[in-house]
């Protein structure tokens, strides 16, 4: 791992923490990667150690967006409307499907 908090050089803007709760290396800080990265910038690079780099998704990392609805909720809401209306429709999608 390349967790050199103190490396010389290094701006504090220039590492990533891994703050999804389920992945396996929640809690991990590693050395971002500037520039350029595939898709429409939900992909950040991170370098693992001296040799390999990854592309972690950013709402996993502590550079995620804060969207409007999660400020104002400030985690007292669980679900979006908007996703429950989606999965409501997934609900009675499935069950006329089985009648």
């Amino acid at each position: 791992m390349v967790d050199r908090r103190d490396a010389a050089g290094v701006s504090p803007d220039s590492w990533l923490e891994v703050t999804h709760p389920f992945h396996p290396w929640y809690g991990r800080r590693f050395l971002r990667q500037h520039g350029r990265t595939p898709g429409n910038g939900q992909l950040v690079r991170c370098i693992v150690d001296e040799r390999t780099f990854r592309h972690l998704p950013r709402a996993w990392t502590d550079l995620r967006r804060i969207d409007d609805f999660e400020r104002t909720s400030a985690g007292r809401a669980f679900f979006r409307v908007d996703d429950l209306v989606a999965l409501r429709a997934l609900v009675d999608a499935l069950l006329n499907d089985q009648q």
